[in-house]
């Protein structure tokens, strides 16, 4: 699942529409723990953590309380509000259903959330609203369907590989697609709340905890290019599209070093050693590993040789 959130901008000039999906992809193997003192502009993927939202303990007929209360700590998290953790239910102004305008404050900031309506007549028209929407409210909205099983999500945003809004659900607990949520759907959709106060977009993540493998590589007389893997929270990352990778003493045998950037929408480096075998060295390992594989066997080496064993004639 490749989410969106809020098509959120890069500095490469990816539309933002691409870049929730990495986070819902790395959100659930975070190891990484929100705690109120968070001091830094969150990434993407810490606002989809899951101690960021709050959850109904059931049906409680307040679903556009929390669903706001979810949009507002993602909001928070993006500016780099220390009191993020601070806004639960408890600080919607509320007689009962959710205020068309209203704001909350933390100890460092307030924040103005406004109202307004789903005009399209169609799904297709309906969904480029809400594409237009999600670009512009980098901490998602609070989508709320008002027929038939009335019930609010907070859309954080799309998946353009398989053309899926995502959305967190604070009845189910669950961050999945839209479709998978209780009752509220692109078809059905006819109101939302947002925060309309500045909203910082997220930064890129970054790759200072992320996994990187490299293959030992045989020495020929030129630098050799070792196959690099790198995973950042389970997820594979693609070469050149989301890091590029330098060496350094891969030229000579000996041991050498992997340095892997972040691009696109990652930042930051990562690292990890290898080593550059003796390409003699390593040829006559293999055949002295053939010859002896034969006679444990009970085999004559020179009656069992392949084209793998040199120096040895049939």
């Amino acid at each position: 699942m490749f989410l969106a959130a809020g098509r959120r901008p890069v500095s490469t000039g990816v539309p933002r529409v691409l870049l929730a999906c990495i986070a819902l992809l790395l959100g659930p193997f975070l190891s990484l723990s929100l705690g109120a003192g968070s001091a830094h502009a969150a990434t993407l993927d810490e606002t989809l953590a899951d101690d960021v939202f709050v959850n109904e303990p059931g049906s409680t007929g307040r679903c556009t309380i929390y669903a706001a209360t979810n949009m507002l700590r993602r909001a928070a998290l993006l500016n780099g509000d220390q009191g993020w953790s601070s806004i639960t239910t408890s600080s919607i102004p509320s007689s009962g259903g959710l205020p068309f305008a209203f704001s909350v404050s933390t100890q460092d900031a307030t924040y103005t959330v406004e109202h307004g309506y789903i005009t399209g007549s169609t799904v297709e028209k309906k969904t480029a609203e809400l594409l237009a929407l999600l670009d512009e409210n980098p901490a998602g909205i609070v989508l709320y369907a008002s027929t038939g099983n009335p019930h609010a999500v907070t859309l954080l945003g799309y998946d353009e590989q398989t053309g899926a809004f995502i959305a967190h659900d604070s009845l189910t607990g669950a961050t999945s697609t839209l479709d998978e949520c209780v009752s509220v759907r692109v078809s059905n959709a006819n109101a939302y709340w947002y925060v309309s106060s500045p909203v910082a977009s997220p930064g890129p993540a970054s790759l200072q905890n992320a996994t990187v493998t490299v293959e030992d590589a045989v020495y020929t007389g030129e630098a050799v290019a070792p196959q690099v893997t790198v995973t950042l929270g389970g997820a594979a990352l693609a070469e050149g599209k989301d890091y590029t990778v330098s060496c350094v003493g891969n030229d000579v045998v000996g041991s050498a070093l992997v340095v892997v950037t972040g691009t696109g929408e990652y930042t930051g480096t990562a690292s990890a050693s290898f080593e550059v075998l003796d390409g003699t060295e390593a040829l006559v390992g293999r055949c002295v590993g053939t010859v002896k594989a034969s006679m444990d066997a009970g085999q004559s080496p020179r009656a069992t040789h392949d084209a793998s064993v040199l120096g040895l004639a049939g």
